[in-house]
This record gives structure tokens, C-alpha cells and sequence, in this order.
């Protein structure tokens, strides 16, 4: 989010305020709970992803959430687990594109020798339909023995903010705001776009996303299924 500030007064208060922003939101808050329930193309449950917050902590202009994160399978077999972090920084939410990385994807190269470089995505704190909207990259190699078995960049580009529309799902009613994005995903045998449809609640998170392959037909979806907090 960029904020465009002029006057000396604004500009003196202005950590104050970005700071407010980062803190001021009812669900992230330790011990809050959630989980996300995935779906194929034909509406069929592929697995719940379970969530919570370990920690929180909070500084004069930045704040950081820990994030533990559990995937189960449709049958409720537990697959993998781990942490992320979500920094709220200058009024921005920052997620490092590396754990956007889904996780069975990176289960599959814990034997491998992995580097990861790239950016944060960015998403607003306030329900502002005019917030800009960054792009984002991650180039992942993985090798064994020296001998590289992957190399792939991965871009989220064209994101905008379409409007604010009401989301309900299992867990509740939502005001969120509407998302567009692409993906590029490409390595040096192909390349290939998918974009995806996300809501996102300012102060928590997506509460559901759609997601498309190149020809717009729908491959998945995921949506809040349960919140429990303080």
C-alpha cells in the first residue's frame, strides 16, 4: 500500500498510525484459530489446512505474527506441518513469497539441497479499494549431489482490487475485499499462467479464492470453514 502524504502534520504522525493499522484487527491475535477447506474443480473436498497463532508481537511501526499451519487430507490423515510469519510493516502486510510455497510442494524436496530468492506480496490493512497492489517473484533451484534438478521462477503479476463484496461461507459473513491476480510459472522446458480470484479481509486474511488454468476454466478453490477466537 502506498500512501501519498504532503503535509508536514501528516507526516509526523504518520508511524503512529501505520502502526494502529497493524494492530488493529480482532482475529490476529494469539490463540486464534482457523482452518481452510480445499476443493477440486467439481466442488469435492482435497483437504483442510489448520491454522494458528503462536505469537504476536508489536513494535512502534511493525508487527509480526507466527503461524503454525497442519495439512490434513480429505480423509483427515494428517499430512505436514509447519510455520509462516505475516509482518505488518508501514501500514502493509508483507508475506515472503517462500511460504507461499504450498506445502506438499515443499515436502517434496526436503531431500534436495533448495535455495529460494524473492520478494514479500503485499496485501492492504484497510478495506481500500484504490490500494496498489505489487508484484511478486520467487525463483526456486533444487539440486542433489550437485546435480540441479529444478530450476523455476514463479511471478504474481496484474493484481488489483475489484471491489468489495460480501463472502459467506461456514465460518460466517464476510466484507472482503475482491482480488484479480495472474501466475506465471516457468522454468526452462515451459511456461505456464493460471490466475486466481481471491477475498480478502483486511486484518485476517483470504476467505476464499478461486483459481483458473490458462484457458479460464476452473481447477480449485478453498474457503474458511472454521474461526475460533478471543
Amino acid at each position: 500500500m502506498k500512501y501519498f502524504i504532503t503535509t508536514l502534520f501528516l507526516s509526523l504522525i504518520t508511524p503512529f498510525l501505520f502502526s494502529q493499522e497493524c494492530m488493529n484487527s480482532e482475529y490476529l491475535k494469539k490463540g486464534t484459530q482457523w482452518e481452510i477447506t480445499s476443493f477440486d474443480k467439481k466442488g469435492k473436498n482435497t483437504g483442510i489446512t489448520k491454522h494458528e497463532i503462536l505469537n504476536a508481537s508489536h513494535s512502534s511501526n511493525k508487527s509480526l505474527w507466527e503461524i503454525k499451519t497442519q495439512l490434513y487430507d480429505e480423509k483427515d490423515k494428517f499430512l505436514h506441518d509447519g510455520t509462516i510469519e505475516v509482518i505488518c510493516e508501514n501500514g502493509i502486510y508483507k508475506i515472503d513469497m517462500s511460504q507461499m510455497i504450498p506445502a506438499e510442494t515443499m515436502k517434496s524436496l526436503e531431500s534436495m539441497e533448495v535455495e529460494m530468492d524473492g520478494t514479500s506480496i503485499n496485501y492492504p490493512t484497510e478495506k481500500d479499494v484504490n490500494t496498489q497492489l505489487e508484484d511478486a517473484t520467487i525463483t526456486i533451484s533444487a539440486s542433489t549431489s550437485g546435480i540441479s534438478i529444478m530450476n523455476m521462477k514463479i511471478t504474481t503479476f496484474d493484481r488489483k482490487i475489484e471491489g468489495i463484496e460480501t463472502v459467506k461461507t461456514d465460518a460466517g459473513n464476510f466484507e472482503c475485499l475482491k482480488i484479480t491476480e495472474k501466475t506465471k510459472m516457468e522454468n526452462s522446458m515451459m511456461s505456464r499462467e493460471s490466475s486466481t480470484i481471491s477475498w480478502f479481509l483486511p486484518g485476517f486474511g483470504v476467505v476464499k479464492s478461486e483459481s483458473y488454468n490458462h484457458k479460464d476454466k476452473l481447477t480449485g478453490s478453498s474457503e474458511l470453514s472454521e474461526l475460533s477466537y478471543k
